[in-house]
Protein backbone atom coordinates (compact mmCIF):
# COMPACT_ATOMS: atom_id res chain seq x y z
CA UNK A 1 0.00 0.00 0.00
CA UNK A 2 1.69 3.37 -1.00
CA UNK A 3 0.73 6.30 0.78
CA UNK A 4 0.86 9.54 -1.10
CA UNK A 5 1.59 12.96 0.82
CA UNK A 6 1.00 16.38 -0.76
CA UNK A 7 -0.75 19.45 0.22
CA UNK A 8 -3.18 21.67 -1.48
CA UNK A 9 -3.93 24.92 -1.31
CA UNK A 10 -7.00 26.43 -2.28
CA UNK A 11 -8.89 29.85 -1.92
CA UNK A 12 -12.22 29.75 -0.19
CA UNK A 13 -14.52 33.24 1.05
CA UNK A 14 -16.23 33.00 3.97
CA UNK A 15 -18.71 35.54 5.44
CA UNK A 16 -18.01 36.37 9.10
CA UNK A 17 -20.50 38.81 11.22
CA UNK A 18 -18.67 40.51 13.94
CA UNK A 19 -20.65 41.13 17.00
CA UNK A 20 -21.59 44.86 16.62
CA UNK A 21 -23.40 43.53 13.22
CA UNK A 22 -24.98 41.08 14.76
CA UNK A 23 -26.29 42.87 17.41
CA UNK A 24 -27.30 46.11 14.36
CA UNK A 25 -29.20 43.59 12.41
CA UNK A 26 -31.05 42.05 15.57
CA UNK A 27 -32.00 45.78 16.36
CA UNK A 28 -33.27 46.50 12.99
CA UNK A 29 -35.70 43.87 13.06
CA UNK A 30 -37.23 44.51 16.32
CA UNK A 31 -40.91 46.32 16.95
CA UNK A 32 -41.13 48.77 19.14
CA UNK A 33 -42.10 47.01 22.63
CA UNK A 34 -39.35 44.67 21.79
CA UNK A 35 -36.80 47.24 21.52
CA UNK A 36 -38.21 48.91 24.55
CA UNK A 37 -37.54 45.93 26.88
CA UNK A 38 -34.04 44.74 24.33
CA UNK A 39 -32.43 48.29 25.52
CA UNK A 40 -34.00 48.58 29.27
CA UNK A 41 -32.44 45.03 29.79
CA UNK A 42 -29.30 46.75 28.30
CA UNK A 43 -28.95 49.51 30.25
CA UNK A 44 -29.68 47.94 33.57
CA UNK A 45 -26.88 45.16 32.95
CA UNK A 46 -24.46 47.41 31.55
CA UNK A 47 -22.18 49.11 33.72
CA UNK A 48 -21.50 52.39 31.23
CA UNK A 49 -25.14 53.71 31.48
CA UNK A 50 -26.16 55.76 34.23
CA UNK A 51 -29.02 54.14 36.57
CA UNK A 52 -31.20 57.24 35.38
CA UNK A 53 -30.76 56.64 31.42
CA UNK A 54 -34.40 55.11 32.00
CA UNK A 55 -36.82 57.76 31.80
CA UNK A 56 -40.41 57.07 31.82
CA UNK A 57 -42.13 57.73 29.42
CA UNK A 58 -39.77 59.05 26.34
CA UNK A 59 -41.50 61.74 24.72
CA UNK A 60 -42.38 62.00 21.14
CA UNK A 61 -39.46 63.44 19.02
CA UNK A 62 -40.04 67.01 17.50
CA UNK A 63 -42.02 66.35 13.97
CA UNK A 64 -40.00 66.29 10.82
CA UNK A 65 -41.19 68.06 8.08
CA UNK A 66 -41.92 65.83 5.14
CA UNK A 67 -40.91 66.64 1.80
CA UNK A 68 -41.73 64.88 -1.45
CA UNK A 69 -38.02 65.53 -2.56
CA UNK A 70 -36.59 63.57 -0.02
CA UNK A 71 -33.57 62.03 -0.86
CA UNK A 72 -31.25 59.46 0.61
CA UNK A 73 -27.81 61.14 0.60
CA UNK A 74 -30.43 64.39 2.28
CA UNK A 75 -32.06 62.44 4.72
CA UNK A 76 -28.07 61.17 6.12
CA UNK A 77 -27.08 64.88 5.83
CA UNK A 78 -30.24 66.07 7.66
CA UNK A 79 -29.61 63.42 10.50
CA UNK A 80 -25.75 64.01 10.78
CA UNK A 81 -25.32 60.38 8.90
CA UNK A 82 -27.02 58.50 11.35
CA UNK A 83 -25.64 60.23 14.89
CA UNK A 84 -26.77 59.36 18.13
CA UNK A 85 -25.93 62.84 19.75
CA UNK A 86 -28.29 64.07 16.78
CA UNK A 87 -30.77 61.95 17.62
CA UNK A 88 -30.58 62.96 21.39
CA UNK A 89 -30.56 66.66 20.74
CA UNK A 90 -33.54 66.36 18.61
CA UNK A 91 -36.11 64.75 21.31
CA UNK A 92 -39.01 67.08 21.97
CA UNK A 93 -41.14 68.23 24.68
CA UNK A 94 -44.30 66.55 25.54
CA UNK A 95 -46.10 70.18 24.88
CA UNK A 96 -45.21 70.58 21.64
CA UNK A 97 -47.41 68.22 19.72
CA UNK A 98 -50.78 66.18 21.00
CA UNK A 99 -49.79 63.09 22.46
CA UNK A 100 -52.41 60.25 23.71
CA UNK A 101 -51.39 57.12 25.35
CA UNK A 102 -54.56 55.85 24.04
CA UNK A 103 -53.37 55.26 20.68
CA UNK A 104 -52.06 52.03 22.24
CA UNK A 105 -53.37 48.43 23.00
CA UNK A 106 -53.26 46.97 26.42
CA UNK A 107 -52.08 43.32 26.70
CA UNK A 108 -54.64 41.38 28.42
CA UNK A 109 -54.85 37.54 29.54
CA UNK A 110 -55.10 34.81 27.32
CA UNK A 111 -57.87 32.30 27.21
CA UNK A 112 -56.49 29.73 28.77
CA UNK A 113 -56.06 32.10 32.38
CA UNK A 114 -59.32 33.56 31.32
CA UNK A 115 -60.88 30.00 31.51
CA UNK A 116 -59.29 29.02 34.47
CA UNK A 117 -59.71 31.94 36.73
CA UNK A 118 -63.51 30.92 35.87
CA UNK A 119 -63.22 27.72 36.66
CA UNK A 120 -60.94 28.40 39.96
CA UNK A 121 -64.19 30.47 40.86
CA UNK A 122 -66.66 27.81 40.47
CA UNK A 123 -65.41 25.21 42.14
CA UNK A 124 -62.96 24.38 44.32
CA UNK A 125 -63.07 20.67 43.82
CA UNK A 126 -59.48 18.92 42.91
CA UNK A 127 -60.86 16.31 40.29
CA UNK A 128 -63.15 19.21 38.03
CA UNK A 129 -59.86 21.17 38.77
CA UNK A 130 -58.02 18.36 36.87
CA UNK A 131 -60.42 17.85 34.46
CA UNK A 132 -61.63 21.38 33.84
CA UNK A 133 -57.70 22.17 33.02
CA UNK A 134 -57.27 19.64 30.83
CA UNK A 135 -60.30 20.73 28.67
CA UNK A 136 -59.61 24.16 28.46
CA UNK A 137 -56.03 23.06 27.68
CA UNK A 138 -57.79 21.38 24.34
CA UNK A 139 -59.94 24.93 23.54
CA UNK A 140 -58.43 26.12 20.35
CA UNK A 141 -58.29 30.22 19.59
CA UNK A 142 -62.03 29.90 18.35
CA UNK A 143 -63.25 28.72 21.12
CA UNK A 144 -63.91 25.15 20.26
CA UNK A 145 -63.18 22.07 22.23
CA UNK A 146 -60.53 19.84 20.51
CA UNK A 147 -60.89 16.46 22.21
CA UNK A 148 -64.07 14.23 22.33
CA UNK A 149 -65.54 13.66 25.83
CA UNK A 150 -64.23 9.66 25.24
CA UNK A 151 -60.73 10.88 24.65
CA UNK A 152 -60.29 12.95 27.34
CA UNK A 153 -61.76 10.39 30.05
CA UNK A 154 -59.54 7.98 28.55
CA UNK A 155 -56.55 10.24 28.58
CA UNK A 156 -57.24 11.53 32.35
CA UNK A 157 -58.52 7.52 33.46
CA UNK A 158 -61.65 9.27 34.70
CA UNK A 159 -65.68 8.56 33.97
CA UNK A 160 -67.08 9.94 30.53
CA UNK A 161 -69.74 11.06 32.96
CA UNK A 162 -67.57 13.12 35.16
CA UNK A 163 -65.80 14.58 32.05
CA UNK A 164 -69.19 15.28 30.29
CA UNK A 165 -70.51 17.40 34.01
CA UNK A 166 -67.42 19.19 33.48
CA UNK A 167 -67.39 20.47 30.23
CA UNK A 168 -70.85 21.61 30.55
CA UNK A 169 -70.07 23.99 33.66
CA UNK A 170 -67.30 25.07 31.40
CA UNK A 171 -69.71 25.76 28.73
CA UNK A 172 -71.82 28.37 30.93
CA UNK A 173 -68.38 30.16 31.20
CA UNK A 174 -67.29 33.83 28.99
CA UNK A 175 -67.21 33.99 26.40
CA UNK A 176 -70.65 32.45 25.59
CA UNK A 177 -70.12 29.84 23.23
CA UNK A 178 -66.79 28.81 24.42
CA UNK A 179 -66.41 24.99 24.75
CA UNK A 180 -68.58 24.50 21.84
CA UNK A 181 -67.36 21.06 19.81
CA UNK A 182 -68.91 22.41 16.67
CA UNK A 183 -70.68 25.45 15.20
CA UNK A 184 -73.94 23.76 15.46
CA UNK A 185 -73.90 23.49 19.46
CA UNK A 186 -71.41 27.28 19.65
CA UNK A 187 -74.61 28.86 18.19
CA UNK A 188 -77.21 26.68 20.44
CA UNK A 189 -75.30 27.88 23.36
CA UNK A 190 -75.31 31.55 22.75
CA UNK A 191 -79.01 31.49 21.84
CA UNK A 192 -79.76 29.41 24.87
CA UNK A 193 -77.52 31.37 27.21
CA UNK A 194 -79.58 34.94 25.63
CA UNK A 195 -82.85 33.43 25.66
CA UNK A 196 -83.24 33.34 22.08
CA UNK A 197 -83.30 29.27 21.13
CA UNK A 198 -86.91 28.91 19.81
CA UNK A 199 -87.81 25.27 18.36
CA UNK A 200 -87.55 26.16 14.69
CA UNK A 201 -84.04 27.94 15.77
CA UNK A 202 -82.90 24.61 16.91
CA UNK A 203 -84.63 22.47 14.47
CA UNK A 204 -82.30 25.22 11.68
CA UNK A 205 -78.96 25.06 13.57
CA UNK A 206 -79.19 20.86 14.04
CA UNK A 207 -80.36 19.87 10.70
CA UNK A 208 -79.90 22.23 7.81
CA UNK A 209 -76.95 24.48 8.44
CA UNK A 210 -74.39 23.18 5.87
CA UNK A 211 -77.38 22.95 3.40
CA UNK A 212 -76.75 26.60 2.80
CA UNK A 213 -73.29 25.98 0.68
CA UNK A 214 -75.69 23.93 -1.81
CA UNK A 215 -79.14 24.76 -1.25
CA UNK A 216 -81.27 28.02 -2.00
CA UNK A 217 -83.08 29.25 1.03
CA UNK A 218 -86.19 29.04 -0.36
CA UNK A 219 -85.55 25.21 -0.97
CA UNK A 220 -84.81 24.95 3.01
CA UNK A 221 -87.69 27.06 3.72
CA UNK A 222 -89.85 24.18 2.03
CA UNK A 223 -88.55 21.63 3.35
CA UNK A 224 -88.72 22.39 6.85
CA UNK A 225 -92.13 23.54 6.20
CA UNK A 226 -92.11 27.50 6.69
CA UNK A 227 -92.21 30.52 4.73
CA UNK A 228 -88.80 32.12 3.46
CA UNK A 229 -89.73 35.23 5.52
CA UNK A 230 -89.56 32.76 8.77
CA UNK A 231 -86.63 31.49 7.41
CA UNK A 232 -85.05 35.07 7.03
CA UNK A 233 -86.12 35.92 10.20
CA UNK A 234 -84.43 32.73 11.96
CA UNK A 235 -81.05 33.62 9.81
CA UNK A 236 -81.35 37.66 11.68
CA UNK A 237 -81.29 35.83 15.08
CA UNK A 238 -78.37 33.86 14.28
CA UNK A 239 -76.11 36.55 12.37
CA UNK A 240 -76.50 38.26 16.56
CA UNK A 241 -73.92 35.08 17.56
CA UNK A 242 -70.47 34.56 17.43
CA UNK A 243 -69.05 32.11 15.25
CA UNK A 244 -65.86 32.53 17.11
CA UNK A 245 -66.61 33.24 20.37
CA UNK A 246 -62.86 33.43 21.62
CA UNK A 247 -61.25 35.52 18.67
CA UNK A 248 -60.98 38.47 20.49
CA UNK A 249 -58.46 36.28 22.73
CA UNK A 250 -56.35 34.66 20.19
CA UNK A 251 -52.96 34.62 21.05
CA UNK A 252 -51.56 36.87 23.75
CA UNK A 253 -51.62 40.11 22.16
CA UNK A 254 -48.70 42.67 22.14
CA UNK A 255 -48.58 46.50 22.34
CA UNK A 256 -48.88 48.28 18.97
CA UNK A 257 -46.87 51.32 19.16
CA UNK A 258 -46.51 53.62 16.18
CA UNK A 259 -43.19 55.07 15.76
CA UNK A 260 -43.74 56.56 12.68
CA UNK A 261 -46.86 58.87 12.75
CA UNK A 262 -48.04 60.73 9.43
CA UNK A 263 -49.93 63.85 9.65
CA UNK A 264 -51.52 66.20 7.42
CA UNK A 265 -51.18 69.61 7.82
CA UNK A 266 -53.56 72.84 7.35
CA UNK A 267 -51.75 73.44 3.90
CA UNK A 268 -52.02 69.97 2.30
CA UNK A 269 -48.66 69.18 3.32
CA UNK A 270 -47.84 65.39 4.93
CA UNK A 271 -45.50 65.44 7.74
CA UNK A 272 -43.52 62.28 8.55
CA UNK A 273 -41.93 61.79 12.26
CA UNK A 274 -40.75 59.30 14.54
CA UNK A 275 -41.52 58.63 17.73
CA UNK A 276 -39.54 57.34 20.56
CA UNK A 277 -40.45 57.73 23.85
CA UNK A 278 -40.28 53.99 25.15
CA UNK A 279 -36.91 54.55 24.57
CA UNK A 280 -34.08 55.59 27.54
CA UNK A 281 -32.02 58.01 27.39
CA UNK A 282 -28.56 56.06 26.64
CA UNK A 283 -25.60 58.22 27.32
CA UNK A 284 -22.06 56.57 27.84
CA UNK A 285 -20.82 57.26 31.71
CA UNK A 286 -17.49 59.19 30.76
CA UNK A 287 -15.99 58.05 34.16
CA UNK A 288 -16.17 54.30 33.17
CA UNK A 289 -15.27 55.03 29.41
CA UNK A 290 -11.75 56.73 30.97
CA UNK A 291 -11.34 53.96 33.42
CA UNK A 292 -11.18 51.37 30.39
CA UNK A 293 -8.47 52.94 28.43
CA UNK A 294 -6.33 53.31 31.71
CA UNK A 295 -7.15 50.47 33.80
CA UNK A 296 -3.91 48.32 33.72
CA UNK A 297 -5.34 44.96 35.03
CA UNK A 298 -6.26 42.84 31.83
CA UNK A 299 -9.13 41.03 33.04
CA UNK A 300 -11.20 44.15 34.18
CA UNK A 301 -10.23 45.90 31.27
CA UNK A 302 -11.06 43.15 29.15
CA UNK A 303 -14.64 43.30 30.79
CA UNK A 304 -14.97 47.09 30.74
CA UNK A 305 -14.19 47.43 26.52
CA UNK A 306 -16.65 44.22 26.25
CA UNK A 307 -19.35 45.99 27.68
CA UNK A 308 -17.82 49.92 26.23
CA UNK A 309 -18.77 48.36 22.80
CA UNK A 310 -22.15 46.75 23.95
CA UNK A 311 -22.65 49.70 24.84
CA UNK A 312 -21.59 51.62 21.58
CA UNK A 313 -23.08 49.04 19.70
CA UNK A 314 -26.94 49.37 21.42
CA UNK A 315 -26.62 53.11 21.00
CA UNK A 316 -25.65 53.56 17.09
CA UNK A 317 -27.75 50.46 15.83
CA UNK A 318 -30.77 52.42 17.73
CA UNK A 319 -29.69 55.66 15.65
CA UNK A 320 -29.45 53.35 12.68
CA UNK A 321 -32.21 52.00 13.09
CA UNK A 322 -34.34 55.50 13.64
CA UNK A 323 -32.81 56.86 10.24
CA UNK A 324 -33.49 53.67 8.06
CA UNK A 325 -36.96 53.61 9.33
CA UNK A 326 -37.81 57.24 8.55
CA UNK A 327 -36.25 56.93 5.28
CA UNK A 328 -38.01 53.95 4.51
CA UNK A 329 -41.20 55.80 5.85
CA UNK A 330 -40.96 58.83 4.39
CA UNK A 331 -40.06 57.08 0.74
CA UNK A 332 -43.57 54.51 1.16
CA UNK A 333 -45.76 58.11 1.90
CA UNK A 334 -44.47 59.49 -1.54
CA UNK A 335 -44.96 56.25 -3.47
CA UNK A 336 -48.42 56.17 -1.72
CA UNK A 337 -49.37 59.65 -1.62
CA UNK A 338 -52.73 59.07 -3.64
CA UNK A 339 -53.81 56.36 -1.06
CA UNK A 340 -53.12 58.97 2.01
CA UNK A 341 -55.35 61.40 -0.12
CA UNK A 342 -57.82 59.11 -1.56
CA UNK A 343 -58.82 56.43 0.22
CA UNK A 344 -58.27 52.81 -0.61
CA UNK A 345 -59.01 52.91 -4.12
CA UNK A 346 -55.66 54.82 -5.16
CA UNK A 347 -53.42 52.13 -3.07
CA UNK A 348 -51.20 51.48 -5.86
CA UNK A 349 -48.93 48.39 -5.86
CA UNK A 350 -45.67 48.55 -4.13
CA UNK A 351 -42.72 45.97 -3.87
CA UNK A 352 -39.78 46.46 -1.00
CA UNK A 353 -37.37 46.12 -4.12
CA UNK A 354 -38.68 49.37 -5.40
CA UNK A 355 -38.65 51.09 -1.70
CA UNK A 356 -34.98 49.28 -2.19
CA UNK A 357 -33.97 50.83 -4.87
CA UNK A 358 -35.07 54.44 -4.14
CA UNK A 359 -33.87 54.80 -0.56
CA UNK A 360 -30.33 52.74 -1.50
CA UNK A 361 -30.56 50.44 1.32
CA UNK A 362 -30.98 46.59 0.54
CA UNK A 363 -34.30 44.54 -0.14
CA UNK A 364 -33.73 42.40 2.99
CA UNK A 365 -33.35 45.69 5.49
CA UNK A 366 -36.53 46.82 3.62
CA UNK A 367 -38.29 43.46 4.38
CA UNK A 368 -36.98 43.98 8.17
CA UNK A 369 -38.15 47.60 8.85
CA UNK A 370 -41.46 46.75 7.42
CA UNK A 371 -42.76 43.57 9.95
CA UNK A 372 -44.13 44.86 13.41
CA UNK A 373 -43.21 48.24 12.65
CA UNK A 374 -46.49 50.33 12.30
CA UNK A 375 -47.39 54.06 10.73
CA UNK A 376 -50.61 56.04 12.27
CA UNK A 377 -52.34 57.94 9.88
CA UNK A 378 -55.35 60.21 9.01
CA UNK A 379 -56.64 56.61 7.59
CA UNK A 380 -55.78 54.78 10.65
CA UNK A 381 -52.73 52.71 12.08
CA UNK A 382 -51.15 50.56 9.15
CA UNK A 383 -48.65 47.85 9.31
CA UNK A 384 -45.75 49.36 7.19
CA UNK A 385 -46.03 45.80 5.32
CA UNK A 386 -49.70 46.88 4.21
CA UNK A 387 -48.31 49.59 1.72
CA UNK A 388 -46.45 46.79 -0.42
CA UNK A 389 -48.38 44.69 -2.64
CA UNK A 390 -47.54 43.30 -6.46
CA UNK A 391 -50.47 41.95 -7.66
CA UNK A 392 -51.35 45.20 -10.43
CA UNK A 393 -54.63 45.52 -12.07
CA UNK A 394 -55.00 48.37 -15.25
CA UNK A 395 -57.34 51.01 -13.82
CA UNK A 396 -58.53 53.77 -16.28
CA UNK A 397 -56.34 56.22 -15.78
CA UNK A 398 -53.74 54.22 -13.19
CA UNK A 399 -52.59 50.72 -11.89
CA UNK A 400 -54.44 49.50 -8.75
CA UNK A 401 -53.41 47.08 -6.81
CA UNK A 402 -55.13 43.54 -4.79
CA UNK A 403 -56.08 45.58 -1.63
CA UNK A 404 -58.06 48.18 -3.91
CA UNK A 405 -59.81 45.58 -5.85
CA UNK A 406 -60.83 43.71 -2.65
CA UNK A 407 -62.22 47.38 -1.00
CA UNK A 408 -64.37 47.70 -4.32
CA UNK A 409 -65.50 44.40 -4.29
CA UNK A 410 -66.53 45.04 -0.05
CA UNK A 411 -68.50 48.07 -1.50
CA UNK A 412 -70.46 46.23 -3.93
CA UNK A 413 -71.72 43.50 -1.98
CA UNK A 414 -72.89 45.84 0.92
CA UNK A 415 -74.87 48.18 -1.41
CA UNK A 416 -76.10 44.97 -3.30
CA UNK A 417 -79.86 44.40 -3.56
CA UNK A 418 -80.77 41.49 -0.59
CA UNK A 419 -83.39 39.57 -2.87
CA UNK A 420 -80.98 39.29 -5.77
CA UNK A 421 -77.04 39.43 -4.97
CA UNK A 422 -74.21 40.17 -7.26
CA UNK A 423 -73.03 37.02 -8.72
CA UNK A 424 -68.91 36.63 -9.16
CA UNK A 425 -69.36 37.47 -12.82
CA UNK A 426 -71.79 40.25 -12.25
CA UNK A 427 -69.07 41.77 -9.99
CA UNK A 428 -66.30 41.26 -12.42
CA UNK A 429 -68.26 43.03 -15.02
CA UNK A 430 -69.25 45.73 -12.49
CA UNK A 431 -65.23 45.94 -11.80
CA UNK A 432 -64.62 46.28 -15.47
CA UNK A 433 -67.01 49.54 -16.17
CA UNK A 434 -64.71 51.01 -13.34
CA UNK A 435 -62.02 50.42 -15.31
CA UNK A 436 -60.42 47.03 -13.77
CA UNK A 437 -60.44 44.03 -15.37
CA UNK A 438 -60.71 41.27 -12.92
CA UNK A 439 -61.73 37.68 -13.66
CA UNK A 440 -64.42 35.84 -12.42
CA UNK A 441 -62.17 33.11 -11.02
CA UNK A 442 -59.97 36.08 -9.06
CA UNK A 443 -63.05 37.84 -7.92
CA UNK A 444 -64.55 34.63 -6.25
CA UNK A 445 -61.37 34.03 -4.36
CA UNK A 446 -60.77 37.77 -3.10
CA UNK A 447 -64.37 37.32 -2.17
CA UNK A 448 -63.74 34.37 0.07
CA UNK A 449 -60.70 36.18 1.59
CA UNK A 450 -62.91 39.04 2.57
CA UNK A 451 -65.38 36.25 4.19
CA UNK A 452 -68.09 37.09 1.87
CA UNK A 453 -70.47 33.86 1.09
CA UNK A 454 -71.52 33.00 -2.32
CA UNK A 455 -74.74 34.59 -4.10
CA UNK A 456 -77.16 31.77 -2.86
CA UNK A 457 -75.89 32.31 0.91
CA UNK A 458 -76.49 35.96 0.75
CA UNK A 459 -79.43 36.16 -1.08
CA UNK A 460 -82.94 37.14 1.35
CA UNK A 461 -86.34 38.43 0.77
Amino acid sequence: MKLDQRSDLSLQQHLHLTTELKQGIAILRMSASELSEYARKCVEENPFFDEDDWIEPRHPMVPERYEQDVSADALFEKRGHGSPENFDRERGDMSQRQFSFDRYLTVGDSLDEHLIDQLRMQSDCERTTVIGSYLIGNVDGNGYLQVSIEQAAEALGVPACDVASVLALIQQFEPTGVGARNLAECLELQLRKNGDLTATLERLIKNYLSDFETRTPASIANTMGITLAELNDALDVIRTCNPRPASQFGSPSRPVWPEVVVELLPGGEYTVSLQDFYLPHMKINPTYRALASSTKERETQTYLNEKLKEAEGLINGVAFRHATLYKIACCIVQMQIEFFEKGYDCLRPLTMAQVAEATGVSESTVSRVASDNYMQTPRGVFELRFFFHSSAYQAADRVVSSVSVKHRISELIAKEDPSNPLSDQAISELLAKDGVAVSRRTVNKYRDELGFPARSARRRS
